[in-house]
């Protein structure tokens, strides 16, 4: 009897620690069209470590890079140069915005986090939640949304924000 439930323990705590990992070996999820619609006029916003509020809504017309990330998150960290060399790249570019979003809320110590390193990388955290359709249980998680608000692809998983395809297809997103 001990034996089944050891079995039984394990198998339960390997599901827990393995699921998240399952899901963040999934590719990149482009939305379907029928959804599209249901993303517009999201009423999020984000708080930097200045108390400033920046809304969605004031992004309109820009296509916005979201960054779902965590200090204690080995892909997030192993990201972070990437995503920190695509904010110095784009950041003459008014119509992409790339937002870096700590998600413990923690804007002292991820400040401090991106100091040490010396990113350039401003950082956020969430001041509202996130509406079903971006909501995550995985990090890193990035959100594209287009000039309209509309979701254009939710990857969950580290990414190569150095990638000739992505950045092209930023570039595109922002002259349609």
């Amino acid at each position: 009897m001990t034996k089944k439930v050891n079995y039984s323990l394990l198998l339960l705590v390997s599901l827990l620690f393995c699921n998240p990992f399952l899901v963040k070996a999934s590719k990149h999820c482009v939305v379907e069209e029928e959804n599209k619609s249901r993303t517009e006029g999201y009423n999020l916003s984000f708080r930097d470590s200045k108390n400033n509020i920046l809304s969605l809504n004031q992004l309109k017309g820009k296509v916005v890079v979201i960054n779902l990330w965590a200090t204690w998150c080995p892909p997030c960290l192993a990201e972070m140069p990437s995503l920190d060399q695509l904010y110095k790249d784009f950041k003459g570019n008014d119509a992409i915005v790339i937002l870096a979003v700590d998600i413990d809320g923690n804007l002292s110590a991820s400040r401090k986090f991106m100091a040490k390193r010396k990113y350039s990388l401003p950082v956020y955290q969430l001041n509202s939640a996130l509406p079903k359709e971006l909501s995550t249980t995985s990090i890193p998680t990035t959100i594209i949304l287009d000039k309209a608000g509309k979701l254009v692809i939710k990857h969950v998983g580290g990414m190569n924000f150095g990638s000739q395809k992505f950045r092209k297809s930023l570039l595109d997103l922002s002259k349609e």
